[in-house]
């Protein structure tokens, strides 16, 4: 196996408990082209139970959910899919012998909120996915009043930034801001991550996604240079 390599999507400090939950990842594949006139079809979805010793999850436990997923629902090695992992509330997860982790329960390390990355594994070849924890907590999630719900909007946000960059930096060496000494080396969602409030939520803006309202965070367009919806 070969990678993984990952870029993460950072969180504000904060401190907060989170109770633990039952150890479950969902995993769904989708597919996209970032223009206004073509859509992704939704793939399947599958369950992937594992038993735990602790709540935290290091990267080894990730790729072998990706792996999972990615052979139960007979994806392709290739860029035409992606596994997106998601966690249940109370499950951390690190990157190995670090202390960078989703852990909101352990604000010391708590560093990013979610991350999208490549792998090469020896059988079923190079995988794209992403990873999302419970963004339902300070530091990852919007903020209030929210259209379809705090947990809801908070996830659809956090997942739009990392579907998004997979899209357009895959195998992260490929879109990422250069030329400005602001944003250089952040990607797509990156730039356009917005502001906190002082509860640490994200002030995301509220618009119509296939006629229905979404909060979501925008993501930078090549054809208007700056962050937009469309």
């Amino acid at each position: 196996m070969a990678g993984p390599w990952c870029e993460l999507r950072r969180t504000i400090p904060f401190t907060s408990i989170v109770q633990p939950a039952q150890p479950r990842a969902g995993a769904t594949p989708l597919f996209f082209l970032t223009t206004a006139t073509l859509r992704y079809p939704v793939g399947g979805t599958v369950s992937i139970n594992r038993t735990l010793q602790t709540n935290v999850l290091d990267q080894n436990d990730i790729l072998s959910i990706v792996h999972a997923a990615a052979v139960k629902l007979s994806i392709q090695s290739g860029y035409s899919n992606i596994v997106h992992v998601f966690l249940p509330r109370g499950i951390d997860t690190c990157f190995d012998l670090t202390s960078i982790c989703y852990s909101p329960d352990n604000p010391s390390s708590f560093f990013f909120c979610a991350y999208h990355g490549a792998v090469v594994f020896n059988d079923i070849g190079h995988i794209l996915f992403s990873v999302e924890p419970y963004q339902n907590v300070p530091g990852c999630q919007v903020a209030t009043p929210t259209p379809n719900g705090d947990l809801v909007d908070s996830t659809a946000s956090v997942l739009s930034h990392e579907f998004f960059e997979t899209i357009t930096d895959p195998d992260l060496d490929a879109w990422w801001s250069e030329a400005s000494l602001i944003e250089r080396g952040a990607e797509i969602g990156d730039i356009c991550e917005p502001i906190v409030n002082g509860s640490a939520q994200f002030l995301d803006p509220v618009f119509l996604v296939n006629g229905k309202n979404y909060k979501i965070q925008l993501e930078y367009s090549n054809k208007f240079h700056a962050c937009t919806h469309q």
